[in-house]
């Protein structure tokens, strides 16, 4: 996954605030895209069991009703 974050800007101490929110936003809007594959990865995450549990998530046996 990292080589997918490769593109991050570094937050500037001189930077205001206001500059450092607007860099974090983008990078989020980004990175939270569907088809960008940080987020496809996330998503699969929710496939581990232990993610689940951290996560407050539902076993996947209740999400499937048991199949």
């Amino acid at each position: 996954m990292l080589k997918y974050l490769t593109n991050l800007h570094e937050l500037k101490d001189e930077w205001s605030d206001e500059k450092k929110l607007e860099i974090i936003e983008i990078a989020c809007k980004e990175l939270s895209d569907p088809k960008h594959p940080v987020s496809i990865a996330m998503e699969k995450q929710n496939a581990v069991p232990e993610v689940r549990i951290i996560e407050g998530l539902p076993n996947l046996s209740e999400v499937e009703g048991d199949k």
